[in-house]
């Protein structure tokens, strides 16, 4: 009788807890899945972004030359005009100081680095941005610039055919700090590739219709 009653009890245990998490599945707040109108999505297929809470900080590391400054002003007056149309409100903000890590970790900061160390496996990266979020909301990322195996060049009406146009670099990675994925429109920033003495800085339709779903 004892090993019965055990046994009844156990029965009796796990279907009080798959009930228990039936109930909690059918009262937990149901998530439609959105369009992702090129944008990450997370698991529950929702668009992660920013939201509200821009403009973000950007700041510069060490690491990234001064010469090169002018390279991420214009990158981010690209994505800033275009937040001005959709919201009046600038996407992106540069702020002065390199506060958190030396080197790319999540810290609390959303920080663009130029490196001269890269994984012998990922040399074809000319950059990688790391976004993190919670739920669908963003809340940090960071932009490396691969300059072990790249080198740059300013200028955008003079194109140099072995290096590559830093401003259209940075404008795709901060596509992506945006919440932006890869696209293969070719009328888009989000390009997968960018190839040398190519001049693509400026967002176009296909980014800002994007950008309307979201912000």
């Amino acid at each position: 009788m004892k090993l019965f009653f055990d046994h009844q009890k156990r029965i009796f245990a796990l279907l009080g807890i798959i009930t228990g998490l039936i109930l909690v599945q059918a009262c937990g707040r149901q998530l439609t899945p959105e369009t992702s109108c090129n944008f990450v999505q997370n698991q529950n297929l929702q668009r992660v972004s920013w939201g509200s809470n821009t403009p973000v900080n950007i700041y510069m590391d060490s690491s990234y030359p001064a010469e090169y400054v002018i390279a991420l002003t214009g990158a981010i007056a690209q994505w800033n005009n275009i937040g001005q149309q959709l919201s009046k409100k600038d996407f992106f903000r540069l702020r002065t100081g390199s506060p958190g890590a030396s080197s790319p970790r999540q810290d609390g900061y959303t920080k663009i680095y130029m490196l001269n160390t890269w994984e012998d496996d990922r040399r074809i990266e000319q950059a990688r941005t790391t976004v993190y979020w919670s739920g669908s909301q963003i809340y940090e990322s960071d932009i490396r610039i691969n300059h072990k195996d790249y080198d740059f060049y300013l200028a955008d009406d003079r194109p140099d055919y072995s290096k590559v146009h830093l401003e259209s670099l940075i404008v795709h990675e901060l596509g992506h700090v945006l919440g932006l994925a890869h696209t293969h429109n070719t009328e888009s920033v989000m390009q997968v590739s960018l190839a040398n003495g190519k001049v693509r800085e400026e967002p176009q339709s296909p980014d800002i219709e994007a950008l309307q779903c979201e912000y």
